[in-house]
């Protein structure tokens, strides 16, 4: 019996660090999926604030600058 209690140690530990494995892969993933929604937010509200202030730029640029008449 001395030969079998080693073993079953040996088996222990095993499953125990598979478990570990296991579960540090799983929080990975969350962890990636969570970042990777909160930079979709991001992008949406940078694309936004982008737009919005180019289109004011935009609009202040055509204001100060008056408008040529076609020459003939």
């Amino acid at each position: 019996m001395p030969i079998l209690r080693p073993i079953r140690f040996v088996m222990r530990r095993t499953l125990s660090e598979r478990n570990i494995v296991i579960a540090l892969f799983i929080m990975v993933l969350v962890t990636f999926s969570l970042a990777q929604e909160d930079t979709k937010k991001m992008e949406k509200g940078f694309t936004a604030a982008t737009a919005f202030v180019s289109s004011h730029l935009l609009l202040a640029e055509q204001k100060e600058t008056p408008k040529q008449l076609p020459t003939e």
